[in-house]
């Protein structure tokens, strides 16, 4: 009768160290993040691309006016005649979201920028000039421009996608992830970025977070880099560019394009299709 006692008191110490255990572990998102809720990140948006009749996951972007989204060059391939943005969605599979809005925009309508370079990932950025005006509500909002003198070093900040969340299955999640995370001084990142590539180019229009457990993966590409304001709005700091592995592994550091060194090119091509 002794035995069994001590016997289960084992199993109840092994049962309450492996719950334990599972409350401290991080869960497989973005990778290592959390669930957004409703209204949390009324700037970013989902994009699908049109291939051989169907609509694919590709990439998510930001919301900057109620006529433009930006997103990453990588993301636009000439070869796609057609994409579908989803507005104020959380949830990507449920087409009756509250708040949810789609928009299909053509090729025509996306401006890749003159100097994108593909191999280097150089000027990765894309602006989508929307074909009509987005209501903003509580759902659908616009992210700041960053301040052109600004850095954001050491800030705090925070990124979200519907990219790769379990590198184990490389399932794409379909409720919308986001991870807290810091903007690495640009004289520390570089080293650390040649510690892996020591001929990579590394210029000033590259933004790079701290290491950390969690990384953005893929399908997580021309989403933002964002960081929360007192008043309640969110300043865009950074577009998701690419990792330095293909495996998304974390503690290495994440790499971003830098959005205030792009604020004449965006200032420019918003004019231009304002005038046509």
């Amino acid at each position: 009768m002794v035995q069994l006692q001590l016997l289960l008191v084992f199993l109840t110490s092994l049962l309450f160290q492996g719950s334990e255990q599972a409350q401290n572990s991080p869960s497989n998102r973005i990778i290592n993040g959390e669930n957004a809720a409703p209204r949390q990140f009324p700037y970013q948006v989902f994009i699908e691309k049109h291939v051989n009749y169907d609509w694919e996951p590709n990439c998510g972007g930001v919301v900057i006016s109620n006529r433009t989204v930006l997103t990453a060059a990588h993301c636009i391939k000439d070869s796609i005649d057609a994409f579908k943005i989803y507005f104020g969605t959380v949830d990507r599979t449920n087409i009756y979201e509250t708040g949810q809005q789609r928009l299909i925009v053509k090729r025509k309508n996306i401006i890749v920028h003159p100097e994108y370079d593909p191999h280097e990932l150089l000027n990765d950025i894309a602006l989508i000039r929307l074909p009509a005006e987005i209501l903003f509500d509580e759902y659908i909002q616009s992210a700041k421009l960053p301040d052109p003198d600004k850095l954001y070093d050491n800030k705090v900040g925070v990124v979200s996608g519907w990219g790769i969340s379990d590198r184990n299955s490389w399932n794409t999640p379909n409720n919308l992830k986001y991870l807290n995370v810091t903007i690495f001084p640009y004289e520390e990142c570089k080293p650390l970025v040649h510690k892996y590539n020591y001929a990579r180019f590394f210029p000033s229009s590259y933004i790079c977070l701290k290491p950390s457990q969690g990384i953005t993966c893929n399908g997580d590409s021309g989403g933002p880099l964002a960081i929360r304001n007192e008043d309640g709005t969110s300043t865009l700091v950074g577009l998701t560019s690419f990792g330095l592995e293909d495996t998304c592994e974390p503690n290495m550091p994440d790499i971003f394009t830098r959005v205030s060194s792009f604020l004449q090119w965006i200032k420019k091509m918003n004019e231009k299709y304002e005038k046509i």
